[in-house]
C-alpha cells in the first residue's frame, strides 16, 4: 500500500489467479460470453461451449458463475496492474499508475465492456455478483485513500478543501464513470479528463 514501501500488487480477493492453461481458457471464454450476454443471461454451459470443453469440466475449476466472475475480475486487475507496472509504494506512483491503466483501457479495450456490463447488472442487491463488484470498488477506494494519505503526509496533497475519504470516492467514481462515457462515445478523451482531475490531488506533476 502507499507509504509502506511495498511495491507488490495487492489483491482485492483471495481467488487464485496463478496462470493455468485450462482455467485461463475458461476465463477468456467467460469474458467473451459476458460481453455479449451479460452475467445474468449467460450460462455455465454457454461458457463451456465457448471454451471448447464440457459443462462438468468448467465446474471442476469454478463451482458457479459468481466464483468464476470474481476470479475473472481478480485476474483482469492483476494483469493490467502488472502490465503498466502499477506501483503502490507512494501516492505519486499510484496516481501515475491509475492514469496508465486508463490509457491501457483505451488502447486495449478487451474486457472493459464486459466489466461495465456486469458491474451495472450487479447493482441489484440480490445479484450473485453484487458482493464481488462491491469488494472491487471498496478495494479501489481503499488503495486510493492510502495513496492520498501518503501525499498528505509528504505535504504533496493538493486539495485541502476535499477530505481524503471523499477524494478517494471521487477517484473511484471517475475511474468508472469516464470509462462508461468513453464506451458510449469513443471521441471522449477519458484519459485526459482523468489526468486533469488526478493532477488536482497532487502538487507535483503526474
Amino acid at each position: 500500500m502507499a507509504g509502506t514501501g511495498d511495491t507488490s500488487i495487492p489483491r482485492y480477493s483471495k481467488r487464485d489467479v496463478t496462470p493455468h492453461p485450462r482455467r485461463d481458457e475458461i476465463l477468456d471464454a467467460a469474458t467473451r460470453v459476458f460481453t455479449i450476454k451479460g452475467f445474468n443471461a449467460a450460462s455455465i454451459r454457454e461458457i463451456a461451449v465457448e471454451a471448447g470443453m464440457s459443462h462438468t469440466g468448467v465446474l471442476h475449476h469454478f463451482p458457479d458463475k459468481a466464483v468464476l466472475l470474481e476470479t475473472l475480475l481478480e485476474r483482469r486487475g492483476q494483469r493490467a496492474a502488472a502490465e503498466v507496472g502499477l506501483d503502490f509504494s507512494t501516492g505519486l506512483t499510484y496516481l501515475r499508475g491509475l492514469l496508465a491503466l486508463a490509457a491501457r483501457d483505451v488502447a486495449k479495450p478487451d474486457g472493459v465492456l464486459m466489466f461495465n456490463i456486469v458491474s451495472a447488472e450487479a447493482l441489484a442487491p440480490t445479484h450473485p455478483a453484487h458482493a464481488s463488484i462491491a469488494r472491487w470498488y471498496e478495494f479501489l477506494r481503499s488503495t486510493a485513500f492510502d495513496a492520498l494519505t501518503d501525499l498528505q503526509e509528504k505535504g504533496l496533497y493538493g486539495r485541502d478543501d476535499v477530505p481524503l475519504e471523499l477524494a478517494a470516492v471521487q477517484i473511484a467514481g471517475l475511474r468508472a464513470g469516464l470509462t462508461q462515457q468513453w464506451l458510449l462515445a469513443p471521441d471522449v478523451d477519458a484519459v485526459e479528463a482523468f489526468r486533469v482531475q488526478l493532477q488536482s490531488y497532487a502538487t507535483e506533476r503526474l
